[in-house]
């Protein structure tokens, strides 16, 4: 494990994304969500009804085979990143009840699994500390140590912390690499032709760990 995995997006709501580029960038399709004339936002049933939706690669990693690391180029910080099981429902929102998927929303630093609710603490297994992402995005990486069950989040090179440890439940699994986007902007809900995406970058090196992890809010 030198170099970051050659992934293409496989499993994914076709009413909300669509592919491009030999199915390595994902593209969250435009929709109107606006209750009347601009200005007018969207209600909160309507915009956050199908925001978030599981999108999972091609791949998948099985227990105990090391480590495996996967890079992604990305223009929004309004998106979960993480990993799915093979099962994952497409419909269901990353990080959520009957998702089968495990999350770390961008906005929140918050690291989600079978999360009840939005808002509500309830499923969110730790908080990564002071991470900060441009609202015009960045490249993320994920490394996945299969052999303790540890999912570790770097940020444009820069290592974030371990977003899910030994004791979050994919030790024993196998788990794709999945994220979750928004498509808009939850603080200015007129705003939605952006074209947001998600693109895997291949062959990239994988960034070094300190010697301390970088401290969590639990």
């Amino acid at each position: 494990m030198a170099i970051s995995e050659d992934l293409k997006w496989s499993v994914y709501d076709k009413d909300l994304y669509e592919v491009q580029e030999d199915d390595a960038c994902l593209i969250y399709k435009y929709k109107d969500r606006m209750d009347g004339a601009p200005p007018t936002p969207s209600s909160d049933e309507k915009f956050f009804a199908d925001i978030y939706k599981t999108a999972r690669a091609d791949k998948g990693f099985a227990p105990d085979t090391g480590k495996h690391y996967w890079e992604m180029a990305v223009n929004t910080d309004n998106l979960k990143i993480g990993v799915a099981l093979e099962d994952a429902n497409p419909k269901k929102m990353m990080g959520h009840t009957e998702s089968n998927t495990w999350a770390v929303y961008i906005q929140t630093g918050e690291c989600e699994h079978e999360r009840s609710e939005r808002l509500r603490p309830d499923g969110v297994q730790r908080r990564l500390w002071r991470l900060v992402v441009s609202i015009s995005g960045g490249r993320f990486g994920c490394l996945l140590d299969t052999d303790n069950g540890t999912l570790r989040l770097f940020f444009n090179g820069e290592y974030q912390g371990i977003a899910f440890g030994p004791e979050s439940g994919l030790k024993g699994k196998t788990v794709y690499p999945a994220v979750g986007l928004a498509g808009y902007e939850d603080n200015n809900r007129t705003i939605g032709k952006g074209k947001k995406y998600c693109h895997f970058v291949k062959d990239m090196p994988v960034p070094g760990i300190p010697a301390v992890d970088k401290k969590v809010i639990c």
